[in-house]
């Protein structure tokens, strides 16, 4: 297919339902969604690349840089249909947030670069935002990179990093101008992982997992052209990348969607709670039914909202800072949501069999709304930026950034 021969939207439809059937493996429930581990990310490299071969990588990507060069709405299908479908999700990130940030904002020499590599299953990539000495105030970062011929040097260090020891470039936000007000002084830079100089440590959590990282970076030097966007113009790259990746969490991050998402088939029950509360002889209790229809309500409003705003979106009716309406709504159900199953589980939701996918308690867990900035951030982004409500004074955004008080020492390691 090529973008001289776009097919039918049905013609297209037909040809990724009959494709996906015959080349790759159906999701598999007791399958971790991210599995960063040799063997997962192997698997999904090799998905990937075999969606490459097979003529359906890129469905809305530019044919210049190796994709089909469809509609989105070609996109939105190809969604459905790989609904049933283990997809490549360690390439998340690649896919949710690096692509569509590269693609508004790469050189051309950049474009050509790496997203076909993306494409094609080469190349993982993660994103060096947060660090040790920050939370929320991602404008306030200290990882500093210093222009230095024909090359840049990068010091400092990152946190929560997802995937980051198995990724082979990432996305790193820096400061390159500190005698200007914080949000002025930034620029974002493309960072092979194997430089030397950096170091990724991974960081195992509560649930025995290693996907989370932090990095080292100490005198990592890369080609100077390797700046996404202009140089001290990075907050602008940040901010369409975090709008980027609050649409992805708030529509659900898989690269397969949920059939039926672009059609109005009424409002579809996740039985799942409903057989919990069957398998625990619970199901005639009054209020374990009152949660179960709470968790049926919020995640239908939920898939409603995210229909909607994107919608409005991508015809222009609502700006590109509506995507904290999604995130904003996936950050309040969500931790909801956890609380309805543990209180669902009961005793079952703090001790489980090996052999147990559902771990309950987990669950909970990981039913947070950090990932792509807390609730309190999309808050502020919707007053300010949607409802044109004045911003809280702060005289952080005025003072050239070697002027604000610091609470740790640039680089130091923590």
């Amino acid at each position: 297919m090529s973008e001289a021969t776009t097919p039918t939207i049905e013609d297209f439809r037909a040809t990724v339902r009959s494709w996906l059937a015959e080349h790759v493996p159906p999701r598999d429930p007791d399958e971790p969604f991210l599995q960063w581990d040799d063997d997962g990310v192997a698997r999904d490299r090799a998905i990937q690349r075999a969606l490459w071969d097979g003529g359906i990588a890129g469905v809305n990507v530019p044919v210049a840089y190796g994709g089909l060069g469809f509609p989105n709405a070609y996109q939105q299908v190809f969604r459905e249909e790989a609904a049933d479908y283990r997809m490549p999700e360690n390439f998340g990130n690649a896919f949710n947030v690096v692509l569509p940030t590269l693609l508004a904002h790469g050189s051309e020499e950049l474009k050509l670069e790496f997203i076909p590599r993306l494409l094609n299953g080469d190349h993982i990539w993660c994103q060096f935002l947060s660090e040790p000495s920050g939370g929320s105030d991602l404008a306030g970062l200290l990882t500093r990179a210093e222009r230095d011929g024909d090359t840049w040097r990068l010091n400092g260090a990152k946190i929560w990093t997802t995937g980051g020891n198995y990724s082979d470039y990432a996305i790193c936000l820096a400061r390159t101008n500190p005698e200007v007000p914080k949000h002025a002084g930034l620029t974002m830079f493309v960072v092979p992982m194997d430089t030397p100089g950096l170091t990724v440590v991974p960081l195992t959590l509560l649930d025995g997992t290693v996907d989370f990282c932090q990095e080292y970076i100490d005198d990592v030097v890369i080609p100077a052209h390797y700046v996404v966007g202009d140089v001290n113009d990075g907050w602008r790259v940040a901010t369409t990348l975090m709008m980027n990746e609050r649409t992805a969490v708030g529509r659900g991050w898989s690269l397969g969607g949920r059939k039926g998402e672009s059609e109005e088939k009424g409002i579809e029950l996740n039985l799942e709670l409903l057989g919990l509360a069957r398998h625990l002889g619970r199901d005639q209790d009054p209020a374990v039914r009152s949660l179960i229809g709470e968790s049926w309500v919020l995640n239908a409003v939920q898939a409603q909202t995210v229909k909607r705003v994107s919608a409005a979106m991508a015809t222009g009716d609502l700006p590109g800072h509506a995507a904290a309406i999604l995130k904003a709504m996936s950050g309040a159900t969500s931790p909801r949501l956890g609380e309805i199953t543990l209180a669902i589980a009961g005793p079952t939701a703090a001790a489980w069999s090996p052999d147990d996918h559902n771990r309950w308690g987990f669950r909970r867990l990981s039913s947070h709304g950090i990932g792509g900035g807390t609730t309190e951030m999309q808050r502020n982004a919707i007053s300010e930026r949607l409802l044109g409500l004045p911003r809280e004074p702060s005289q952080d955004r005025e003072l050239p950034f070697n002027q604000l008080r610091q609470n740790t020492i640039p680089g130091q390691r923590t």
